[in-house]
């Protein structure tokens, strides 16, 4: 496949390297987010750091807050929970625009590479 290396031909390849790197991101990051959806990670805390996380004399003192404190964490925990959820399925809606809005360009730039106009295409 010969084909010229004029600074257009050079400029269109580049192109189309650029937009299929980015749809490749674009893939990798729709399958984290994908991951991150179906599999949501949550970090193991031992129950004890939770209700109290101060130690005495190198033992822990187990000294649970009042209910309404523990309702106000409650509380805080799903807030976060629902908003780290909502940016996942953000960060999904990313990714897949990130592989489809290149690929119009790649199409476009890849069918302007044209070859030579002495020497035939192998």
């Amino acid at each position: 496949m010969n084909r010229e290396w004029s600074i257009r031909n050079i400029y269109f390849y580049l192109i189309c390297l650029v937009t299929l790197f980015l749809v490749v991101g674009g893939f990798i990051s729709a399958a984290y987010s994908a991951a991150e959806i179906a599999l949501p990670g949550k970090p193991n805390v031992p129950l004890m750091n939770v209700y109290h996380p101060e130690y005495k004399d190198g033992q822990a003192v187990f000294n649970p807050p009042p209910l309404a404190e523990l309702e106000a964490r409650r509380q805080e925990q799903e807030l976060r929970e629902s908003q780290y959820y909502y940016y996942t399925w953000r960060r999904l809606l990313n990714a897949l625009a990130l592989m489809l809005i290149p690929i119009p360009f790649y199409l476009y730039h890849w069918k302007q590479v044209k070859p030579s106009p002495g020497r035939p295409v192998a």
